[in-house]
């Protein structure tokens, strides 16, 4: 009944409020079986395609929740940095995370996997069957990735009884990204008898049943996985037959998953319907580091993920609020270059249009004169700003796009072509493939473009010199970037930091530091409770199965079950 209940929760909330009538597809369905009370079936008469949208909606809410909700990662990827209340994780004070909310979608796609097994033929069983093992591949590619060893040849099997399946083995880390390599390769296999499985065009609200994309999705994989594992060979055995491996090409391509946004499960978590709290979504603040690494590009991103200051500091003879150029200005007769040049950079005072909250402060509510704000000043001149709890006008907040319930730009992101386009430049870079590593460079800065929609000659960028806002020159753009990396000792480190930036609100970011160390992110630590350190892998918490935790802990160098040990891929 556990899957049943969830199914028909996932089906209500994301199918129905996006007004599928499901009796519409190709796949005709008698109006009498429609009007069977759900609750009243038994799981071989749900069909499986209702499942799989909850597995794809499932796992967009656990992804988004990784990169937005939570702390540890966007701190990690040094994205977004906390204030008001529980800023801990900023300063890399983890907790450990159990494998629960990861198991759920695992499960599911088994099940679909086993149904599809006896209730489907040719094509549209080879079309759940592949999704299947690609949805779970993306999981068990995640937590070994962020834990080390994990429970997977003998998870997802208690129904077989006895401690073997009850208390499963912690697989190696290099055996689950072998076992996951094989299903995305299966699955690549399996869709190439699969052009639309049309019963699942309105079920599948990812890629709507085309088998394509879903090959695109696996193989794309598959290259993350071969880069995360530094396996040239297996990266070149893909790319060095597109036809039998397609990758990701363009942002149809992407595996995304959009936000309906008519009631609180379906919705991007920074709207109203799960925030009514605003707090909650204002003290989510784009850090320091990827508005100034923004800012000395010039690059367009920045004013469509992130707002400029309500109010913006200025150098002043006296300390006063005042309305210049239709906007609240604050004047301080602090002596900014000093108070900057003292070495205390909790303390560091911006006048810029764009602020981000500096990384791993001991009083994050405080930077940039946020704990000495006249918020009555403020409000006398201009009541529209935000001044509540978690305010501070002196620092930038996250774009509009993210604080509503549905956008168009605010998706859950799996993988991204740019990601594929940056992966092909490492290897290029490598030797490991053919082709201009600076192509596709440039390619995958483009695509990030695309992706938000920024026009050149319609976007705006932020002229930092003369304090104002521009038209976006794409051509002066990538000329720039032209000359970042062919003045760069090393080609690996533009590269990088150019897919840092495409990354934005993924976790992928912090799997590449862990590899590379770029962008250098340690130089940004102010008060981090492990000095320059960044946390490199999530900490177990599974005292069920406490004997088979603490043999994968034994393996970790150091042997401690914490987030700065190292995993078998970090070794």
């Amino acid at each position: 009944m556990k899957i049943i209940n969830k199914m028909i929760k996932n089906i209500v909330v994301w199918l129905m409020l996006s007004i599928v009538v499901f009796f519409a597809t190709s796949c005709s369905e008698k109006l009498s079986d429609l009007n069977i009370s759900p609750n009243e079936l038994s799981d071989k008469e749900v069909d499986i395609k209702f499942v799989l949208t909850g597995i794809i909606t499932k796992s967009s809410k656990i992804s988004v929740g990784l990169v937005y909700n939570g702390g540890d990662i966007p701190a990690a990827t040094q994205y977004l940095q906390r204030d008001m209340t529980s800023y801990e994780e900023n300063n890399y004070v983890w907790g450990t995370e159990g494998f629960g909310r990861y198991y759920e979608p695992i499960k599911d796609s088994e099940y679909i996997f086993g149904r599809a097994e006896t209730e489907k033929l040719e094509a549209e069983k080879d079309y759940y069957q592949a999704v299947s093992l690609i949805m779970k591949s993306y999981w068990y590619g995640f937590m070994t990735s962020a834990f080390g060893d994990i429970p997977y040849s003998k998870a997802m099997q208690a129904e077989e009884g006895g401690d073997e399946f009850f208390k499963p083995v912690y697989d190696a880390q290099e055996d689950v990204f072998t076992g996951v390599l094989e299903d995305l390769k299966t699955a690549n296999e399996l869709l190439k008898t699969v052009t639309v499985c049309e019963s699942a065009v309105d079920a599948d609200v990812m890629f709507h049943g085309e088998g394509l994309k879903w090959r695109k999705f696996a193989n794309s994989l598959r290259l993350r996985f071969y880069m995360r594992l530094s396996d040239g060979a297996g990266i070149s055995t893909i790319v060095g037959n597109v036809t039998e491996n397609p990758i990701m090409e363009d942002n149809t391509d992407n595996a995304v998953v959009d936000f309906v946004g008519t009631d609180e499960y379906n919705s991007w978590p920074g709207g109203p319907l799960n925030f009514s709290f605003r707090s909650e979504f204002y003290r989510r603040k784009p850090s320091a580091t990827i508005i100034d690494k923004l800012i000395s590009l010039n690059d367009p991103r920045l004013t469509t993920w992130i707002k400029p200051v309500d109010v913006q500091v200025l150098q002043g003879a006296t300390n006063e609020y005042v309305m210049e150029d239709g906007a609240v200005k604050r004047y301080t007769d602090i002596d900014i270059d000093a108070i900057n040049s003292d070495g205390n950079e909790e303390n560091n005072i911006s006048t810029a249009l764009y602020v981000g909250l500096a990384v791993a402060l001991t009083s994050p509510d405080d930077y940039n004169l946020g704990g000495t704000v006249d918020k009555n000043a403020i409000a006398a001149l201009d009541d529209g700003i935000y001044l509540e709890e978690a305010a501070n006008p002196h620092l930038s907040y996250l774009a509009d796009i993210y604080a509503e319930d549905s956008n168009p730009l605010a998706q859950t992101i799996f993988m991204n072509c740019a990601e594929v386009d940056f992966i092909l430049s490492e290897a290029s870079h490598r030797g490991w493939i053919g082709g201009n590593a600076y192509d596709y460079y440039t390619s995958g800065i483009e695509k990030s473009f695309a992706q938000y929609a920024i026009a050149d000659g319609v976007a705006l960028v932020y002229d930092a010199a003369n304090q104002t806002h521009v038209v976006f020159d794409q051509t002066a753009y990538i000329t720039n970037t032209q000359a970042i990396y062919n003045s760069a000792s090393d080609k690996l480190v533009p590269i990088i930091n150019q897919k840092w930036i495409a990354l934005w609100m993924t976790a992928e970011s912090w799997f590449d530091w862990r590899r590379t160390g770029i962008p250098n992110l340690t130089d940004n630590i102010i008060s981090g409770t492990n000095g320059q350190n960044i946390p490199l892998r999530f900490a177990y918490d599974d005292t069920y199965n406490e004997t088979n935790m603490l043999n994968a802990i034994d393996k970790l160098v150091p042997a401690e079950n914490d987030q700065w040990s190292r995993m078998w891929l970090l070794q």
